[in-house]
């Protein structure tokens, strides 16, 4: 559809704004100059002019006054659109904070676990937030030839504190020093830029303190690697520890260059004379070591020394190579420093050098080098003899840790030997304690934290005398998750006694910890006649425990018992705490069975518990 060339101008020219906003309200103005508006549509012109409110508005929040006839009259002659206004009115956020930006720099570290040199890296951020509508952005500084991918990490939006589902980050929470934990990473605000500091300041009413920089971390493998790269670049004026080739010397010496006249008098002296020493290294404190046999020749004009591998001629199957060591200067550390270098004064019979880490130890050497020292006042010891004595390596067995599985006899046996039987069973025929089981109930020990069904679980203990060998086992619940059945199969726990199985004990087996809560009544039967085994049941020394308190116990009743007289299981655990009784559960119930002997209801006389505590009394219901 072709357009007209009014059209087309028209759309051409340039229009105003039509929007406005006043005192914090968006109104829509005509724009001004428009021609094409008819005059009877003149009366639906608003003109959006300020309009003085000294008279009309006393109070900021009363908005009455814009609204009165007078200025309703005024409004109406004048075509102005009346609003509420109250000087607390201000523009929306997004105008008042156009295209302001608040920068931050921040790192966060992460660790390294598979690098020798660093253990965490550094990684430089800076924090972009945007005060109009708060949301942040966070970019990663780029670091040259890092291997990791960097730029931009968070892209524009609003992060929720951890912890939240609303609760967002705002200005308040960027001050130096804090930390900001975003997506797994810790964030430690540590500098701002200037305009930032100012803005703060003024209008958010931080203090000095939240606006002072804090240092960076030093980052060791980042200036290890920043000094490796100066020294790569070729920045003039930095030794780089390389050695000039000696063929360059002689070329560039026959093209005219003047050579060093350094040592020229040693050469001059010495010529090609060599010192030749037999050195062995003694590598079998390794796996698959051996000895090996090298002739080191040590050049007078030079000071240097050479290495090179003895003739093989016992057929060892090692790999033969010319040389350990061409002809140059030895340290003496691995520092590299040509100013601590062995010299021929420093060789000698019998010594141990270090050859970059090979401890090789100087045996023999010839005529001419034995001469050389003897006319140096330097006398040598006799040569040792080359042949070394073969070090037999002791092998002590050495038997490894219980590791939980099956009995302690069982894994020790399989250490013997590739196919072993299994441990032989003791006779347990002439066995006083052959039979005798003791049977708990026990539950499973959780934290508050666990899941609830695990404390809903029942088990059933069976400690054998016979042999101190356990049992585990656990009723089916239906509905509970748990398949029940054997929970351990019968077998010796090494630091669990027949004296630990006593009710309110908490013992652990294979990792959990079991409350024993209940025995059965031969239980506390065989409990109760062996005092030796199991101290917290002998009646004896609890009557006299009591028998101390009896005054003690008579006043308990006659200030606390009024009603029935009678005595239960937690009345009885309330009287022992209140005259200063300390027991354990088990003891408690050893004294409560001793005074519910023929009786089969749940509370008792309390009399009852005064006769016991009188020693006459118990010495002659014993007899």
């Amino acid at each position: 559809m072709w357009r007209s060339s009014y059209q087309l101008e028209n759309d051409a020219r340039s229009k105003s704004q039509s929007l406005n906003f006043i005192n914090g309200y968006m109104m829509a103005k005509h724009p001004p100059g428009d021609d094409m508006m008819s005059k009877s549509d003149s009366h639906c012109r608003y003109v959006t002019a300020p309009i003085s409110t000294e008279k009309e508005v006393d109070d900021p929040t009363d908005v009455s006054g814009r609204y009165s006839i007078t200025r309703k009259k005024a409004d109406r002659d004048n075509n102005n659109l009346a609003l509420p206004f109250c000087p607390e009115s201000k523009l929306p956020s997004f105008i008042e904070h156009d295209r302001r930006v608040l920068l931050f720099n921040a790192y966060y570290e992460e660790d390294v676990h598979q690098s020798l040199e660093e253990e965490k890296i550094l990684h430089a951020c800076e924090i972009y937030f945007y005060v109009e509508d708060g949301t942040m952005e966070i970019i990663q500084t780029k670091t040259e030839n890092s291997g990791i991918v960097q730029g931009k990490f968070l892209r524009r939006s609003k992060v929720v504190k951890p912890g939240t589902s609303s609760c967002h980050y705002g200005i308040d929470d960027l001050k130096i020093g804090n930390t900001l934990d975003i997506y797994c990473r810790s964030f430690r605000v540590v500098n701002c830029n200037e305009s930032t500091r100012r803005y703060v300041l003024e209008h958010h009413g931080w203090c000095m303190h939240d606006v002072q920089p804090i240092p960076l971390p030093r980052d060791h493998f980042a200036e290890m690697n920043r000094a490796k790269m100066i020294r790569e670049s070729g920045v003039p004026g930095l030794d780089r520890k390389r050695k000039m080739n000696d063929l360059k010397v002689v070329m560039e010496s026959q093209l005219g260059k003047q050579s060093s006249m350094t040592d020229r008098g040693m050469f001059l002296e010495h010529g090609t004379d060599a010192l030749c020493f037999h050195v062995t290294w003694d590598d079998r404190s390794r796996l698959y070591g051996n000895i090996q046999y090298f002739r080191l020749i040590y050049h007078l004009a030079d000071d240097t020394i050479e290495i090179a591998r003895a003739s093989n001629t016992t057929r060892d199957g090692t790999v033969t190579f010319p040389k350990l060591l061409k002809r140059s200067k030895l340290p003496t550390s691995l520092a590299f420093d040509d100013s601590d270098c062995y010299s021929w004064k420093d060789l000698a019979i019998g010594q141990i050098i270090n050859v970059f880490g090979r401890m090789m130890l100087i045996v023999k050497c010839d005529r001419f080098t034995r001469d050389h020292y003897e006319s140096n006042g330097i006398h040598l010891r006799e040569d040792m003899p080359l042949e070394v004595e073969d070090k037999k390596a002791e092998i002590k067995r050495v038997v490894p840790p219980y590791n939980g599985f099956g009995s302690e006899e069982d894994s020790l046996r399989s250490c013997t030997g590739s196919i072993n039987p299994p441990p032989l069973k003791k006779d347990m025929s002439s066995n006083k304690k052959s039979g005798i089981v003791l049977r708990f109930n026990a539950s499973l020990v959780v934290d508050d934290d666990a899941d609830d069904s695990s404390s809903m679980r029942k088990f059933a203990i069976n400690f054998f005398l016979e042999d101190d060998t356990i049992t585990i086992h656990e009723p089916p619940i239906k509905n509970s998750g748990y398949v029940g059945g054997q929970f351990l199969r019968r077998q010796p726990i090494n630091h669990i006694s027949a004296s630990d199985m006593y009710v309110g004990n908490v013992v652990e087996v294979v990792g959990h910890q079991f409350l024993l809560r209940d025995a059965n009544e031969s239980t506390f039967k065989l409990m109760e006649c062996d005092e030796k085994t199991f101290p917290y049941s002998d009646t004896a020394r609890l009557q006299r425990i009591l028998s101390s308190k009896q005054d003690t116990i008579r006043a308990y009743f006659v200030n606390n018992y009024d009603g029935d007289g009678m005595l239960d299981l937690e009345g009885l655990r309330q009287l022992c705490s209140a005259i200063g009784i300390v027991i354990n559960h088990a003891e408690l119930i050893t004294i409560w069975r001793r005074l519910q002997r023929n009786n089969t209801s749940d509370s008792v006389p309390f009399n009852k518990l005064l006769k016991f505590s009188a020693e006459e009394t118990f010495i002659k219901s014993l007899s």
